[in-house]
């Protein structure tokens, strides 16, 4: 009965007591706030291009200043190396190479991007983010034959970047090169091709950084 007034008493505030049996165990945690939510979400750090951002990536990939570079190089190898033969040298050889050259870069970067679509596969480059703990030498080659799928952008092996160095390295042996070019010099190509991609995407991730 003693206890029972007191705790009456305290709760219409004529007394300062606090009734046994409203003190709380210390030791227990808090209830959560059902007012506020029990995790935080994380927004995604990828979406899927769109079609728009497929076409931009495929112009400055295929026609930007790197593929002209790379063109120039290829050329100029080529002219040392007098090939192919039949060719003229001096200033006109060098034009005749450089146009092979951009020819079949073109070709690879429009192959890969109709390839790209209709696998729904993601070419675009994706710079790492400062501090880069992954090695440049593995996301180069990464960039070389693998490309970014799903809604997640999982890393899988691509179609397109198969595809791309093969188809342009065949249209330019058998249409433009000297009719004796035989299926040799297209393995060569492909094997270069693929070799100056993995260039490209090295001095990338290199100066990326």
């Amino acid at each position: 009965m003693k206890k029972l007034a007191v705790c009456l008493l305290s709760a219409v505030g004529l007394f300062p007591f606090t009734c046994p049996a409203q003190q709380a165990p210390s030791g227990l945690p808090n209830a959560p706030n059902p007012s506020q939510p029990a995790y935080k979400p994380i927004s995604p750090s990828y979406s899927p291009p769109t079609q728009d951002q497929r076409f931009k990536a495929y112009l400055r990939s295929t026609y930007g200043i790197p593929s002209i570079v790379e063109a120039g190089v290829r050329g100029g190898i080529d002219q040392a190396l007098d090939r192919p033969s039949e060719w003229p040298e001096g200033a006109q050889g060098y034009a005749d190479r450089f146009g092979s050259a951009m020819g079949e870069i073109a070709i690879r970067g429009t192959t890969e991007y109709v390839v790209a679509d209709i696998f729904r596969e993601d070419l675009r480059h994706q710079r790492c983010e400062s501090p880069c703990s992954e090695s440049a030498f593995k996301r180069a080659l990464e960039d070389t034959f693998t490309a970014r799928k799903g809604e997640d952008g999982h890393r899988a092996f691509s179609v397109a970047r198969l595809i791309g160095p093969i188809s342009g390295s065949a249209v330019a042996v058998n249409t433009w090169y000297p009719s004796q070019s035989g299926r040799s010099e297209t393995v060569r190509e492909v094997g270069r091709t693929y070799g100056f991609a993995f260039g490209r995407n090295l001095i990338r991730e290199l100066f990326n950084r």
